[in-house]
């Protein structure tokens, strides 16, 4: 590839200044690419730091464009500014965090480092696993986005699962997905449900009765559909929770009743429901969520697409406390969250995209000012 000097340099003051956009950044990285047969080598008599080291990876990358024999100018580029972080954190990873061999003085860069070990903890996808009556289990297929209940069990595009479950007669069986998961399941009346990392669902695999119970623990969004007994009187649907019970007939809903955390949430998006808990029963409306910690339940407004956007691939960071968001993030990214003094008094703002890798999170924490440490092998982000 053969870019004119002045413009590779000017893709460079841009990534550095964080005002690259993704047309620009794909050229940029096109461009590293066609040289990555040369080595870019820095000298030094005293120990760098990482800032020191990229300044001077950087000041290397421009030695590299204006050495090249220049190519007639293409004019003058004013081009709109983009904050996109997850850009520059890719390109980061080629750039500006290196693995340091120091030798006689000499600091040669490779393509590993610090981020490029981040780069390996991945988000999340779609993993679960099926309990059976039984005791066994069956690991759910990760290309598939969840599994139907009908006269037998079968993945959401109507691919056989890789062994027969017989569900003819009622049973009990449980979907558990691990930290690091997502997944789905309709049940055997229609109603759907998505089921968060680190959750587990016991229900039944076909309803009988005046009732339909499902039990949580971890965090669920359901769509229920209304249904009618032999009389045509109204079905309940009830999700039974550590300290909440919800009962409703056909609407839209999250819980998140996680036992490491010490409150439930139950948010409306559609419908009503109604909340049991310890102190007393609530009726909600849409937008409102009502959060039950020990034996005292408070409603309040929300915006609801905050607490649902997990299931839209999102991280939604309005409105919930520090720990709340970095708890999520833990689960996603199946890492531990340990804090070394007080948990900041802070709220990340804004959103991300779960498919991004944790150096997106990370930025956010720099630009937070929250100090922290990443334990790659032991898979634990700790908190100052």
């Amino acid at each position: 590839m053969n870019k004119d000097s002045d413009y590779i340099e000017g893709l460079v003051f841009k990534f550095q200044q964080g005002e690259i956009n993704p047309e620009e950044l794909k050229e940029l990285l096109e461009w590293y690419n066609s040289h990555a047969d040369e080595q870019l080598t820095i000298t030094s008599a005293e120990p760098l730091t990482g800032e020191q080291i990229k300044q001077r990876m950087l000041n290397g990358l421009m030695s590299r464009i204006k050495s090249e024999e220049a190519a007639p100018k293409a004019g003058i580029y004013h081009l709109r500014p983009w904050l996109w972080a997850s850009s520059v954190a890719a390109i980061l990873l080629v750039f500006a965090v290196v693995w340091i061999n120091i030798r006689k003085g000499e600091v040669s860069i490779q393509e590993i480092g610090a981020e490029a070990q981040q780069d390996s903890i991945l988000p999340g996808g779609n993993k679960a696993v099926l309990l059976l009556a039984d005791g066994s289990q069956m690991t759910l297929d990760t290309e598939q986005q969840g599994i139907v209940m009908d006269d037998a069990i079968h993945y959401a595009n109507g691919q056989q699962l890789d062994r027969k479950v017989d569900i003819s007669e009622m049973k009990n069986l449980q979907l558990y997905i691990p930290k690091g998961g997502i997944y789905q399941v309709t049940l055997s009346d229609g109603t759907q449900v998505w089921l968060n990392s680190d959750t587990r669902l016991k229900y039944p695999s076909r309803f009988s009765g005046t009732e339909r119970i499902v039990e949580l623990e971890g965090e669920a969004f359901f769509v229920v559909k209304s249904m009618l007994d032999a009389e045509k009187r109204r079905v309940p649907f009830i999700v039974k929770s550590k300290s909440q019970s919800v009962e409703v007939v056909g609407t839209q809903f999250n819980v998140n009743s996680y036992s490491t955390q010490p409150f439930v949430k139950t948010t409306l998006v559609e419908g009503s429901v109604r909340v049991q808990a310890p102190d007393k029963e609530v009726g909600l409306r849409p937008g409102q969520q009502a959060s039950t910690m020990g034996n005292r339940t408070k409603v309040k407004q929300v915006d609801p697409q905050n607490y649902i956007a997990w299931k839209d691939g999102k991280f939604s960071f309005d409105g919930k406390t520090f720990e709340e968001t970095m708890a999520e993030v833990g689960r996603w990214y199946n890492l531990s969250i340990v804090y070394k003094g007080r948990i900041p008094a802070i709220e990340l703002v804004g959103d991300a995209y779960r498919n991004d890798r944790i150096n997106l999170v990370l930025r956010l924490l720099d630009a937070a000012n929250v100090r922290y440490e990443l334990d790659i092998p032991d898979r634990t982000l700790i908190i100052y």
